[in-house]
């Protein structure tokens, strides 16, 4: 289990989803041979995620259902027999097609993971439209929200563009002289359209980030620590008013791009970070999460606030396992069974929504 420190990389989930699409087309494109029924035996049994690949794919039309079915429920080492071909010349044109496109597709997503570190040139899959810009004072603060799971891109009346983590909410307040944005809770992402006369901040637990120009997000972590990142331009953080005191914000300087900041009591952290490591931290504005060596209990952290499934991580010996891979935010299953088959973690699910991680030859403490 990395004991030599090597790091545990995931699957490619994507690759993985590529030959299963690819396994349909074959299986749709005539007689399958002796050979290839094999092939195919020995490509389901590598893992319990090749048979969810095919499994997933078959939900996508029901002519593969006597596939989908073999790939979920057949013993590991049983004999594959193909499945008979139920459906007549049209469906089977009609059904080779989306076998095609659904190899594209899927080939586009690798592409996506291949370039999530220039994520300025992508536009993310699961954001809904831009809301078009209002008038430019509206009468009062607006909020934006997104429930868990969810990442949305908003269109300011600035103009200026706003994209929400997950379960993330903002409070927007436009004046004649001043624009300020109150983050409620979780992540948001800014690329503020710059305006000399009316400055334009953001207030992260008392703490003021104000804009010189920029990109950046601001992140509420645990603890009520902040995290300010930069990708353009700069910023100005200011310190937390003092309590009843009528003095402004102290600065605590000028940030520019490529500075991660966490903020606490003071400045708890500030390094330097490249262009393709910051734009693995803030991925998640494709709907992307990428790991390239941090340890398992950051991974996992970062999982749950994607999903309602609490992870449990029993064994203090997986903390610091060194994970990487890059998947979907809403790939919180896919995740845990690929610890389990992959990384030699037992994955013990309390229930629906509460799953216990441990070292697979390791007793669960609670006796179960």
């Amino acid at each position: 289990m990395s004991g030599n420190g090597k790091i545990l990389a995931f699957p490619d989930l994507a690759a993985l989803d590529a030959e299963a699409a690819a396994w349909v087309a074959r299986f749709d494109a005539g007689e399958v041979s002796a050979a290839d029924q094999a092939a195919f035996q020995a490509w389901l049994n590598r893992s319990a995620l090749h048979r969810q690949a095919i499994a997933e794919i078959g939900d996508f039309w029901s002519e593969f259902d006597q596939l989908r079915q073999l790939a979920v429920s057949r013993p590991a080492e049983q004999p594959f027999a193909a499945p008979a071909r139920p459906w007549t010349a049209e469906p089977k044109v009609w059904l080779a097609a989306c076998a095609a496109a659904l190899v594209v597709a899927v080939a586009a997503g690798s592409f996506l993971r291949q370039q999530s570190h220039h994520p300025q040139q992508i536009v993310a899959r699961n954001q809904l439209p831009v809301r078009p810009p209002v008038a430019s004072h509206p009468s009062g603060p607006q909020t934006y929200a997104t429930a868990v799971g969810a990442q949305k891109k908003f269109a300011l009346a600035d103009g200026t563009m706003v994209m929400l983590n997950t379960n993330s909410q903002i409070e927007v307040n436009f004046r004649p002289d001043h624009r300020d944005v109150r983050l409620l809770r979780g992540e948001a992402y800014f690329e503020v359209v710059h305006d000399k006369t009316r400055p334009f901040t953001v207030c992260a637990n008392r703490y003021v980030v104000r804009d010189i120009g920029t990109a950046f997000a601001v992140h509420l972590m645990d603890e009520g620590l902040v995290n300010v990142r930069v990708t353009k331009g700069s910023v100005e953080i200011a310190a937390p008013r003092r309590r009843g005191g009528a003095d402004s914000p102290k600065s605590l300087g000028v940030f520019v791009a490529g500075r991660d900041v966490v903020l606490g009591h003071k400045i708890e952290r500030t390094e330097v970070v490249s262009d393709a490591e910051l734009g693995r931290k803030l991925a998640w504005r494709q709907g992307q999460l990428i790991y390239s060596g941090q340890p398992l209990a950051e991974v996992l952290a970062d999982i749950s606030r994607y999903s309602d499934i609490e992870i449990e991580l029993a064994d203090p010996a997986l903390r610091d396992l060194p994970v990487g891979g890059a998947f979907s935010v809403n790939q919180t299953e896919a995740i845990l069974a690929a610890l389990e088959n992959n990384f030699g973690i037992r994955a013990q699910w309390i229930d629906a929504h509460h799953v216990r991680l441990s070292s697979a030859g390791r007793k669960d403490s609670s006796g179960n």
